[in-house]
């Protein structure tokens, strides 16, 4: 597993972690009719980070699928250079 790969797993399971916070305080505090653990500043900085994770778990995605896609165009390349692919019209 790559570094961008591992990062953007982890970054997108606390993300999923954090609104998993937030909507369950939500929930507490609408339909069940409890008193929410946290104020609205607190919910706030919460969908936050929660929303700071999943952009930089897009990112680190983004980042190993170009590399991904270099390294093919990479290999692709070396194997028109070398003689072995027919020769282009």
């Amino acid at each position: 597993m790559s570094r961008p790969q591992t990062v953007g797993n982890v970054a997108f399971g606390l993300s999923l972690f954090a609104f998993a916070i937030y909507f369950l305080n939500v929930l507490f505090g609408g339909p069940l009719a409890r008193k929410p653990w946290m104020g609205d500043v607190s919910e706030m900085l919460v969908l936050l980070v929660a929303v700071i994770l999943f952009v930089a778990g897009t990112l680190a995605r983004e980042a190993q699928a170009k590399a991904a896609k270099a390294e093919a165009d990479k290999g692709s390349t070396q194997v028109s250079k070398g003689g072995c692919a027919p020769p282009k019209n």
